[in-house]
């Protein structure tokens, strides 16, 4: 059962995560286009970018779904 809790802890954890990825790229949207490009052009740099970021979201994930079972709980 927490295991479940846990799940849906990070669910929504994630879900914000992604909102607030939202307002930032809303906030920040004309550097965007230009970063793209830069990453386009640098395939190893976009391996290394990609790779940092899914590290990050799965870390975020854990940690954001333990904060808030730990809130629910």
């Amino acid at each position: 059962m927490s295991l479940l809790k846990l799940v849906i802890a990070g669910i929504i954890a994630l879900g914000i995560l992604v909102l607030g990825g939202l307002v930032v790229i809303a906030i920040v949207g004309f550097f965007t286009v230009s970063f793209v490009q830069w990453l386009e052009a640098n395939p190893i740099l976009k391996g290394v970018f990609v790779l940092v970021g899914l590290v990050l979201i799965i870390g975020l994930f854990l940690a954001f779904s333990k904060w808030v079972l730990g809130k629910a709980v």
